[in-house]
C-alpha cells in the first residue's frame, strides 16, 4: 500500500533542503579549494571535476620503492632505482595519490596550513581509492601516522597525517597506532633544507614506545608529503629495529 503521508513528507523534507542549498549557494558560493573556480557540480562540495581528474591522471613511469617519475632509459627493480638505492631508504615501496604539484598541492597547503579540516573527507578518499586499487590491504597488520613533535602539534592543533590515517582506517578496517611510533626531537621543517641536511635533521627524531606492538608486523606508514623519502626512512628504520 503507498504511503502518500510519507511520499508527501519526503517530497517537502528534499524541497526544503534543495531550497536552503540554492540560498546558501549564492550567499556562501561554493569554490574548489584547489583553483578556486566556483562549484557547479552538484555533489562536488570541495573539488572541481577538472582538480580531481588531475589529480587522479597519474601515467608516469615510477620507481616500485621510491614512487618517484622515472626518466627515460632509467628501470627500477624490486631493490629499487638508482637514486633510491644511492639513499638507502629503509621501506620496502611506497605509494603515491599523485606528483605533489597542482591541484594536490594546493589541496595540502589548505587543509596542512589553512586548516581546513573539511579536506580530510575528499583527501582521505584519494587515499583509500589508491590503497583499493594497489591491493595492499591483505599485507597491512598496522598503520602507523608519520608523527609530529608534540609541541608541532600543539602549535598547529591536529597531526594532518594522523587524521588522514583515522579516516582510511575507519573506512577499510584496518588496525590503526596513533601514539607508538614519536617524534621526540622537534625537528626543523624539512621544506628547505638539502638532502644531507634532511638526513641529518631526522637522525634520532623517533622513537617506539612499544616494540611488542610493531613485532613481526608489516606496516603501512602514512604522511602527507613524500619529498626525498626521508623522514618516512627513519621512521622505517625504527620500525624495523623492533621486528617490523
Amino acid at each position: 500500500m503507498l504511503n502518500l503521508h510519507q511520499e508527501n513528507k519526503t517530497y517537502v523534507l528534499t524541497a526544503i533542503r534543495n531550497t536552503f542549498s540554492g540560498l546558501l549557494d549564492i550567499l556562501y558560493p561554493r569554490y574548489c579549494f584547489a583553483c578556486d573556480n566556483s562549484l557547479h557540480e552538484e555533489g562536488n562540495t570541495y573539488i572541481c571535476k577538472n582538480c580531481l581528474e588531475e589529480i587522479k591522471k597519474t601515467d608516469a613511469k615510477r620507481c616500485v620503492k621510491c614512487g618517484f617519475e622515472l626518466g627515460i632509459g632509467i628501470t627500477s627493480s624490486n631493490k629499487g632505482c638508482p637514486e633510491c638505492e644511492n639513499s638507502n631508504l629503509r621501506f620496502e615501496k611506497s605509494f603515491f595519490i599523485s606528483d605533489n604539484k597542482g591541484a594536490l598541492k594546493n589541496l595540502i597547503h589548505q587543509f596542512k596550513y589553512n586548516k581546513h579540516m573539511c579536506l580530510v573527507k575528499p583527501l582521505g578518499d584519494l587515499l583509500i581509492n589508491l590503497l583499493i586499487h594497489q591491493d595492499i590491504m591483505p599485507e597491512i597488520d598496522i598503520v602507523a601516522p608519520v608523527p609530529l613533535h608534540w609541541r608541532k602539534k600543539l602549535e598547529r592543533g591536529f597531526n594532518q597525517s594522523e587524521l588522514l590515517a583515522k579516516k582510511v582506517c575507519k573506512k577499510l578496517s584496518l588496525p590503526i597506532s596513533t601514539s607508538n611510533l614519536c617524534r621526540i626531537k622537534n625537528t626543523l621543517s624539512q621544506t628547505q633544507l638539502s638532502r644531507t641536511q634532511r638526513q641529518k635533521n631526522v637522525n634520532g627524531a623517533f622513537k617506539i614506545k612499544n616494540p611488542k606492538l610493531f613485532f613481526k608486523k608489516k606496516a603501512l606508514l602514512i604522511d602527507d608529503v613524500l619529498t626525498t623519502g626521508i623522514t618516512a626512512s627513519e621512521c622505517a628504520r625504527n620500525l624495523k629495529k623492533c621486528g617490523s
